[in-house]
C-alpha cells in the first residue's frame, strides 16, 4: 500500500513541477559558472516556454518563479559545514525576467559552499 501511495505522490509532484514552471513571466537567461582554476560551464534557460541548454529547466524555472525572479533569494540555506579555504566560484546570469533586465553576478567562497547553497538555476 505504501508503494502505491509513494508512486502516486511522485506522479502528482512530477506533474505539478512543469505546471508551476510555466506559470510565470517569460524568462531568457544566459548562464555561466566559473571555477577558481578558470574552468567553466555555460548554459541557457528559458521559462514560459521551458527550455534552453540546462540540466533541469523545470526545476530552475520553478525556483526562479518561487523567488519572484530574485536570483539571490532562490539560493538554499546551507545544510552542511564546508572547509574554510578560498577557491572562488563565480556565477553570472544575463538576460531578462518578464519586462526587467537581469545582470546578476555572485561569488561563492569555494565549490563546497556553491554546491550546498546554489539553487537549480546553476545546474548547467
Amino acid at each position: 500500500m505504501f508503494r502505491i501511495l509513494a508512486a502516486t505522490a511522485s506522479m502528482l509532484v512530477a506533474a505539478a513541477v512543469p505546471a508551476l514552471a510555466e506559470s510565470g513571466p517569460e524568462v531568457r537567461l544566459a548562464l555561466s559558472v566559473t571555477y577558481y582554476d578558470n574552468t567553466f560551464a555555460v548554459g541557457s534557460l528559458s521559462c514560459s516556454p521551458i527550455g534552453g541548454q540546462h540540466r533541469n529547466p523545470e526545476g530552475a524555472c520553478a525556483e526562479l518563479y518561487g523567488a519572484s525572479g530574485d536570483i539571490a533569494a532562490a539560493d538554499r540555506e546551507m545544510t552542511r559545514v564546508c572547509p574554510m579555504h578560498y577557491e572562488p566560484v563565480t556565477v553570472r546570469a544575463v538576460g531578462w525576467y518578464g519586462d526587467g533586465i537581469v545582470d546578476y553576478t555572485r561569488t561563492y567562497g569555494n565549490s563546497c559552499v556553491f554546491a550546498n547553497s546554489a539553487g537549480q538555476l546553476w545546474n548547467i
